[in-house]
């Protein structure tokens, strides 16, 4: 975000669209960026990741079809074409190439805004659902998926991969008790063949690191002898 404003970066080769696109999307609350060429644009993606993209189709080095599936391949950023060619094959190619909109030329400002608002909600909703989605809350404990971490109030419990798997896994079964076979099979990836020394000493050290005996917001237990139970409470 450029001072708190997403960032809204223009791919045109004519100069007085590009200023009038960019005067407008200015006023209307963006940050804009702008390059005239593919060149251009490629160096300017990388300063500044923007938040939306508006290419032209057709510039004096490339074209925008080309330029989006470059840049998909790093961002899911809302991808907007702004040509002149209205054939249908022409629109088609673009939401091919992963485009979000094909908006022809001459458009009202009005649409072109009303686009631009709609994508940038719709892409924030969406990371929003999958930010709640990586992350697991369960009392004082939460795990987040996408780092692989597990979190006691504010305090990293430093779990290794495998003490993060274990747990895990105990948690997607919350009340339930998880046998030792399943455990093996989940998170080592074999049957249990002869003692479960190891996953006991591994259990006792994860219950040590998210302070589980101190905590009355969660407990880890082995009531039946069979397996662990994750429960809250």
């Amino acid at each position: 975000m450029g001072e708190g404003k997403p960032i809204v970066m223009l791919v045109e080769d004519d100069a007085e669209m590009a200023r009038l696109n960019s005067r407008f999307l200015s006023r209307n609350g963006y940050s804009v960026t702008a390059a005239g060429t593919a060149a251009q644009a490629r160096a300017l993606f990388r300063e500044t990741a923007p938040d939306l993209i508006v290419l032209d189709v057709e510039l004096p080095d490339g074209t925008g079809y080309a330029l989006c599936k470059e840049f998909r391949k790093d961002t899911d950023a809302p991808i907007i074409f702004l040509t002149g060619r209205k054939e249908n094959k022409d629109r088609i190619m673009g939401l091919s190439m992963s485009g979000d909109y094909y908006l022809t030329k001459p458009f009202e400002n009005a649409e072109f805004l009303l686009v631009v608002r709609n994508l940038l909600r719709r892409h924030e909703q969406s990371k929003a659902r999958l930010d709640e989605a990586s992350v697991i809350v369960k009392g004082p404990l939460t795990l987040r998926l996408d780092e692989r971490k597990a979190y006691v109030g504010e305090a990293d419990a430093e779990l290794t991969p495998k003490e993060f798997a274990v747990l895990l896994l105990l948690v997607q079964n919350e009340d339930k008790e998880v046998s030792y076979e399943t455990i093996y099979e989940k998170v080592w990836g074999m049957p249990l063949i002869g003692s479960v020394g190891a996953l006991r000493q591994q259990i006792l050290r994860l219950r040590r690191k998210l302070g589980e005996e101190e905590s009355d917001g969660f407990s880890i237990f082995n009531e039946h002898g069979k397996g662990y139970t994750f429960t809250v409470g």
